[in-house]
């Protein structure tokens, strides 16, 4: 699923990943679903409100159990690989 998400086919190959997590926060999740209910009271069509993954690519296991407790809020973070 990683390798078949790239944006870029010409990057496919250019990753080795040795394992991925799946990071299912209640909280999280209550705060995404109150945004969509609002965003869709105020008129956002279905296209709009489809949910999008990406995955983030971090250097240590440290900055991911960080993000993984803390969220990751817009404008809030030095990560910028996608």
């Amino acid at each position: 699923l990683l390798q078949s998400s790239s944006l870029h086919s010409s990057s496919q190959l250019s990753f080795q990943y040795s394992r991925a997590i799946l990071v299912e926060n209640e909280l999280f999740l209550s705060e995404l679903q109150a945004f969509a209910r609002a965003k869709a009271a105020a008129g956002y069509s279905q296209e709009e409100l489809q949910e999008t993954f990406a995955f983030l690519l971090f250097d240590k296991e440290e900055e991911a159990q960080q993000v993984c407790q803390s969220g990751l809020r817009v404008n809030s973070s030095t990560i910028s690989t996608l």
